[in-house]
């Protein structure tokens, strides 16, 4: 790649443990967004705690030979710090549609993710270039280890009834299971942010941004944090059946072995259980960073909860 110098935009996103500049150079019709870590010291704390250059950096880098088919090229990338921070010199994405969490996602555009996610978890299915990778955390799912401390300052900010209090003062007997449980199952390349801010539309793909929380671990954790996450409306339980379907129906079609649904789905049971602890571990923090964060922090704790009620018939 040639070295000649950048003219830098900043975008419009304002990334919570990074940002992000559009990038263009005079003669090259490729246009480029450059990330880099965020400049406030707490969240450069939290990235550091993260290492979310390392993950982002080692899931481009798996991500390579797939030439940007379910994400943006890597062109440049290197992290620091810890994984704190780091530059990635990415293709932007034009010309595609990407939808706010806060509105949510209609039924066409959640099946199409799903798709596609599935595509992503086929590929990486048991692959040995997941062990060889350097960065990539095991069975890292949201901080979901954390829910035990994290369980008061929660309450105390969510303001619940006694009874749908009752469903989360589970959570820290119920994870340590989850989680020793998952890590006996199926293992791939899991994105572990993925929700509709972080999905482009294009005509007729799908690709996925921001991999800074990737890890190696069980792939239905994806499935119920973007299908509980970021569903317009609360979904039944057969609405559930049905995008679970799509999903274990495309995994089987691209090859994988040994993964029969009702183990597939006895996974996604717990990975909908496990997304409670997002809000648990983000959901405070989150609601003091913007006026948007305090509404995200709202609607996801209310999706989260509904669908974990909806799988587990609380």
């Amino acid at each position: 790649m040639k070295t000649s110098r950048f003219l830098l935009r900043p975008t419009t996103n304002l990334g919570f443990l990074s940002q992000t500049f559009r990038a263009i150079r005079l003669g090259d019709p490729q246009k480029y967004i450059l990330k880099v870590g965020t400049e406030i010291p707490q969240r450069r704390k939290w990235a550091k705690e993260l290492h979310v250059f390392d993950r982002e950096l080692a899931a481009y880098q798996l991500l390579a030979p797939l030439k940007g088919k379910y994400s943006p090229r890597l062109f440049a990338g290197i992290s620091a710090n810890q994984g704190s921070d780091g530059l990635l010199l990415l293709e932007e994405i034009r010309n595609a549609r990407n939808f706010d969490q806060l509105r949510g996602l209609p039924w066409t555009q959640l099946i199409s993710a799903i798709r596609t996610i599935a595509h992503i978890h086929a590929y990486f299915w048991n692959s040995p270039t997941l062990k060889k990778s350097k960065g990539l955390p095991r069975h890292d799912y949201m901080r979901a280890h954390e829910v035990k401390q994290n369980l008061s300052t929660f309450l105390r900010w969510a303001k619940l009834s006694q009874r749908d209090r009752a469903l989360f003062i589970k959570l820290p007997s119920q994870v340590p299971a989850i989680l020793a449980r998952f890590k006996k199952r199926p293992i791939t390349l899991v994105h572990g942010d993925l929700r509709s801010d972080n999905v482009f539309y294009e005509q007729t793909s799908v690709r996925f941004i921001d991999w800074g929380l990737s890890s190696v671990g069980n792939p239905t954790f994806d499935l119920a944090r973007f299908v509980c996450g970021s569903a317009r409306k609360h979904l039944n339980l057969s609405q559930h059946v049905d995008l679970f379907t799509v999903w274990h129906r495309e995994l089987l079609r691209r090859g994988v072995p040994n993964y029969p649904s009702h183990e597939a789905w006895q996974d996604y049971r717990d990975a909908v259980l496990l997304t409670l602890t997002i809000p648990v571990t983000n959901g405070p923090t989150l609601a003091k960073f913007s006026s948007r964060g305090h509404k995200l922090a709202r609607v996801v704790t209310k999706r989260f909860f509904f669908a974990a009620r909806v799988i587990n018939h609380e």
